[in-house]
């Protein structure tokens, strides 16, 4: 199979290289720095910044490659602050975590005929926390996103959309609060797997913390409100 994985050079994205590089599948891992992807059988290196949407657009129209698996994962995180986001640093995550999403499949999904997408999204798609607005109103976009993608190019290219909650990453490392139900890489990776190997078409863990977040939101508003304005103080 010829697979693309984004954010592959750390991380769930290089844990996702790891797996599917078995020597039958070729490999193509997206990065901004590439140097830990060189010289590894069956890795073609894709060295490129995801902010820089004109360029994503231009690469993937140009590459004649037809892929059997997307999995696009990268994304970036800005740190947790009561403050209001700067402009520049909000676009700039919606930039990588949805807009380069769909500058990249502009060009992919016209060369192909079945296979399958993974978005990777977040069970922090579902809270709107005050103090992550940018990292949760983009994964919450990206929700509706593979909703819409999913019906638009059904039956024979599966889209599958994936909500994991905290996974142990340098992402997560640097975060300075309590992260429930925190899972560690290698079982982060292996429900992400089950989920791709099952097309199943939305997969959120851990479940306990899914189903927990599923009651949060059936508080009434001005009750979830208190509690989302404690959590952001």
């Amino acid at each position: 199979m010829n697979i693309l994985i984004t954010g592959a050079s750390r991380g769930i994205g290089r844990e996702l290289v790891n797996r599917y590089n078995n020597g039958h599948n070729k490999i193509y891992a997206l990065a901004r720095n590439i140097e830990t992807l060189e010289g590894i059988n069956n890795v073609i290196p894709i060295k490129m910044d995801l902010a820089k949407l004109d360029e994503v657009r231009e690469y993937f129209k140009k590459l004649d490659v037809k892929f059997d698996l997307v999995i696009a994962n990268a994304a970036i995180s800005l740190p947790h602050s009561p403050s209001f986001t700067p402009f520049d640093d909000f676009k700039k995550t919606f930039d990588i975590n949805f807009l380069s999403i769909h500058a990249m499949l502009e060009g992919v999904v016209p060369k192909m005929d079945k296979g399958k997408i993974v978005l990777i999204s977040s069970l922090a798609s579902l809270v709107g926390t005050p103090t992550s607005m940018p990292y949760s109103a983009s994964k919450r976009a990206l929700n509706s996103y593979a909703e819409s993608l999913r019906n638009l190019l059904a039956p024979d290219i599966k889209v599958i959309n994936i909500l994991p909650g905290f996974i142990k990453t340098d992402m997560t490392d640097k975060n300075d609060f309590y992260m429930p139900f925190l899972t560690d890489l290698k079982s982060g990776v292996d429900r992400i797997v089950y989920a791709i190997e099952n097309e199943k078409k939305e997969y959120a863990f851990p479940k306990r913390f899914y189903y927990l977040i599923k009651l949060f939101n059936m508080l009434p508003l001005g009750v979830k409100d208190m509690i989302l304005r404690k959590v952001g103080g």
